[in-house]
């Protein structure tokens, strides 16, 4: 019942995770604005996700961290954040927010079987499954230019949509060191308008220009993690106190498919209740199918752990997006392989104080730099923009009434994108994850 109760809450997330209404005017090249697939835990310290695992949190960055999984854990978040857009004569301010991510996952042999039964196998395995938003698109751009021998030129730019990703995650692990794999789904729908009004041309006209685009296909990674136990506890030999894990990720380039509508119209005549007098189709074309070429992508990291006590980390990815193609849209904008770099620090005063419930909270703190893969064009000069940001977080244990702990995480991001482009970003994003713990899965009752 457990656990068909788990799958329908992650199904029927589906219909909560609507794209939120943003105006984020880069989120119309490639597939929209990327989302950081991390969850709110390490979302604290900097999104340190290569080489973490913790036995009561999930990280679908790296899928070897399942492996490490002593209890059933489902985790939920949910997102606000306030973006500034400064284009050096004007700005605006947008909030946007909804349901971050949904995922369960879960050892596949019982800890409480363990103990009942002294003995500890070399073997552990794990398995989950998650629903998060892959990319974001929503904007609304108007320029208007004056031209010889056209007039007054308006342009309106806008897009909605954004795509998701189903994965589907399994790891193994023998003694201290794990391997997983990520299969992912990634699914959605973009939608692209360009109108342009000659408003003084007589008659007035206008062009426009809709593209939607259907997407879906296969996507993988995988991961491994290794612990080196530098101390083991003096009462128990083989329970590590303090180790330095390192973690790896790669993936390769992926074909999915899309289908794509277009349609081209002109209209001409008198405005009246925002309709033209007359207006011709020039091309209607629907259900053409084509290919989007996602990038190769490799991640390592390192943490030193002081078990409940202490986590220090550092990260770095490579995605090589020059190789991304677009068929449907393949002149949108040039991309460039990209790096980012990620620090963070997890420390926890006393986890197992009794009377301080403050010295049992987890206190978090990171930064990052990371470079974004789309290069644009303006008046000629093609522009390259970072995300450069600091994290704050918090991790408040909260006891259920089996005595099983389980967790309320906060983490605050502040940041900015594209110090030197066109168009720069200031935003803060605030994010809330539930973490609920569970060890009675599979386990095996010796009387009925």
């Amino acid at each position: 019942m457990k656990l068909q109760l788990s799958i329908v809450l992650l199904f029927f997330s589906a219909a909560l995770l609507a794209q939120p209404k943003q105006n984020s005017p880069y989120s119309r090249y490639g597939l929209g604005d990327p989302v950081n697939q991390f969850f709110a835990t390490q979302a604290g310290f900097g999104g340190q996700g290569v080489a973490f695992h913790d036995p009561f949190h999930l990280s679908l960055v790296n899928p070897a961290s399942y492996a490490f999984l002593r209890a059933t854990t489902l985790e939920a978040g949910m997102f606000a954040k306030r973006s500034n857009y400064d284009s050096g004569t004007a700005s605006q301010s947008i909030w946007s927010g909804n349901l971050a991510y949904l995922a369960i996952g879960f050892p596949l042999k019982s800890p409480i079987n363990e103990v009942l039964d002294r003995r500890k196998s070399n073997w552990q395995y794990g398995m989950g499954a998650a629903l998060t938003p892959n990319t974001v698109t929503g904007y609304n751009v108007q320029t208007r230019d004056t031209l010889p021998n056209l007039g007054d030129v308006q342009n309106t730019f806008e897009g909605s949509g954004g795509t998701y990703r189903f994965t589907w995650s399994n790891a193994v692990k023998y003694k201290r060191t794990a391997f997983g794999i990520n299969l992912g789904w990634i699914f959605g729908k973009n939608s692209y308008e360009n109108t342009t009004i000659f408003a003084d041309s007589l008659p007035t006209f206008s062009n426009t220009s809709r593209d939607d685009i259907r997407i879906n296909g296969l996507v993988w990674n995988v991961g491994l993690q290794h612990d080196f136990v530098l101390r083991y506890s003096p009462n128990d030999k083989t329970l590590p106190t303090r180790w330095i894990t390192v973690g790896l990720t790669a993936e390769s380039s992926h074909d999915i498919n899309s289908k794509a509508d277009r349609i081209f119209l002109r209209s001409r005549g008198r405005l009246t209740n925002g309709q033209y007098e007359s207006a011709d189709t020039l091309l209607y074309d629907t259900g053409r199918e084509r290919t989007i070429t996602l990038p190769a992508a490799f991640g390592a990291a390192v943490q030193y752990v002081v078990a409940n006590k202490l986590r220090v980390g550092v990260q770095y990815n490579y995605e090589g997006w020059s190789s991304f193609k677009n068929e449907a849209r393949p002149n949108d904008a040039t991309y460039r392989n990209v790096s980012a770099f990620s620090a963070g620090i997890e420390y926890t005063p006393d986890y197992s104080s009794y009377n301080n419930y403050a010295k049992r909270i987890r206190l978090r703190a990171g930064g990052y730099y990371r470079q974004d893969p789309r290069v644009v064009n303006k008046d000629g000069v093609d522009y390259e923009f970072n995300d450069i940001g600091l994290t704050l977080g918090m991790g408040f244990p909260i006891v259920l009434p089996r005595q099983q702990t389980s967790f309320i995480n906060a983490a605050l991001e502040v940041g900015k994108l594209g110090a030197d482009s066109p168009i720069k970003e200031t935003y803060f994003r605030v994010t809330v994850g539930f973490t609920l713990n569970d060890n009675s899965w599979f386990y095996k009752r010796r009387f009925e």
